[in-house]
């Protein structure tokens, strides 16, 4: 499938049904990131306060993104119990540029809060995404 970007890898997954208790903190540490994705993003309410209930990850290879969509499709979280378990699909929008472009795009005032920023890594750093050009 092709993504928004024209990218035809399939890396990005959306990942539904988190409950909204869930940090990105939270999250990282029951999906620790081993170089594996290079973008993590879990949208938070306008105050901030709880997640919108899903996250979008970016993995660096096709590979990566099945293991993970396998590993966690139908599965449900440790830190917090609920009734739901994880749908693990592929995003509409594909790959990590992409990503980035229509996160800016959205110019959403949840973004400017740092607990609302996603989580980007590139050449092995975190960048913020009003950094990237």
């Amino acid at each position: 499938a092709r993504g928004r970007s024209g990218d035809h890898r399939r890396v990005t997954l959306m990942i539904r049904n988190i409950p909204i208790a869930y940090t990105q903190e939270m999250l990282m540490q029951e999906w620790p990131n081993d170089g594996c994705y290079d973008f993590f993003y879990l949208p938070m309410s306008c105050k901030g306060l709880t997640n919108l209930g899903y996250a979008f990850v970016n993995f660096v290879s096709e590979s990566h993104a099945e293991s993970f969509k396998a590993m966690w499709h139908c599965k449900k979280l440790a830190q917090i119990d609920s009734r739901k378990f994880l749908n693990v699909s592929y995003a509409f929008v594909q790959g990590l540029q992409a990503n980035i472009a229509a996160l800016k795009q959205k110019k959403s005032r949840s973004l400017r809060s740092r607990k609302c920023q996603p989580l980007i890594i590139m050449q092995g750093r975190v960048v913020r995404l009003e950094d990237i050009t």
